[in-house]
C-alpha cells in the first residue's frame, strides 16, 4: 500500500504487486494493465469517502462530481442494466489534464489581492 501526505493508503498499482497479491490474471488483462499503468498510476479512480481528498490529485469528492457534471473531466458509472446504484469512476488522466490546464496566475492574483487588502502591497 502507498501512503500519501494525508496518511491515506491507496492500493498497490504495479502489475507485479497485483500478480502476487491476487488470483491469476488473464493474459489480456495483464497486457491492458501494463499498457496503461506503465507510470505506476491507475487509469480510473474512485471518489474519496467521508470528506477526504482523492489520493492522486488531492481533489474532494464533491469537486470531482462537479467537474464531471460540467464535462471538464471524464467519468463512468459501472452498474447492471436496471440497477439504481452503481460505482462512479473518474479517468485519472482527464483529472490530471484539467489540473495542468488550470490557470496558474489565478493563485498569484488571489494572494496579491489578499496582501493589498491587508495593506502589504502599495
Amino acid at each position: 500500500m502507498k501512503i500519501n501526505q494525508n496518511g491515506i493508503t491507496a492500493p498497490a498499482t504495479s502489475t507485479a504487486t497485483l500478480a502476487q497479491n491476487t488470483r491469476p490474471m488473464p493474459a489480456r488483462a495483464r497486457e491492458l494493465l501494463s499498457d496503461h499503468q506503465s507510470n505506476g498510476l491507475p487509469v480510473w479512480i474512485r471518489p474519496p469517502r467521508n470528506g477526504g481528498v482523492e489520493f492522486y490529485t488531492g481533489i474532494s469528492r464533491s469537486k470531482l462530481y462537479e467537474l464531471a457534471g460540467k464535462g471538464r473531466i471524464e467519468s463512468r458509472s459501472i452498474r447492471e442494466p436496471g440497477q439504481i446504484k452503481g460505482t462512479r469512476l473518474f479517468l485519472l488522466k482527464s483529472v490530471l489534464d484539467f489540473i495542468a490546464n488550470c490557470e496558474p496566475v489565478a493563485v498569484n492574483q488571489d494572494a496579491n489581492a489578499a496582501l493589498q487588502a491587508a495593506g502589504g502591497l502599495n
